[in-house]
């Protein structure tokens, strides 16, 4: 009998890097979305954490980003990356609540 596949729980890791990498108001905006996420279906999970972790990695990148044009190309490029880490995660994410994981 084969089982079907679980989502990652949280590590202990992620846990420290979490309150090791973000300030209070980026703690308030992770918390808030991943409250959001949960309450839309979404598994507690390694996915959902990356999901939230690079949210706020670009919540951060936006409310810092300067108006000097020298940076411009970096900037589209980093948030690019950002929001394809995003996408990725989000996708793995639907992934696992349209097959029932709860967990």
């Amino acid at each position: 009998m084969s089982s079907k596949p679980k989502p990652e729980a949280i590590t202990h890791w992620q846990k420290e890097q979490f309150l090791r990498e973000f300030n209070d108001r980026e703690e308030v905006f992770f918390l808030e979305l991943a409250q959001r996420s949960i309450s839309k279906g979404y598994p507690v999970c390694r996915d959902l954490y990356f999901f939230c972790y690079f949210s706020t990695l670009r919540f951060r990148f936006m409310t810092q980003i300067g108006h000097d044009a020298r940076f411009s190309y970096v900037y589209a490029w980093g948030l690019k990356d950002l929001n394809d880490q995003i996408s990725f995660y989000e996708k793995k994410l639907d992934k696992w609540k349209k097959e029932g994981h709860d967990e």
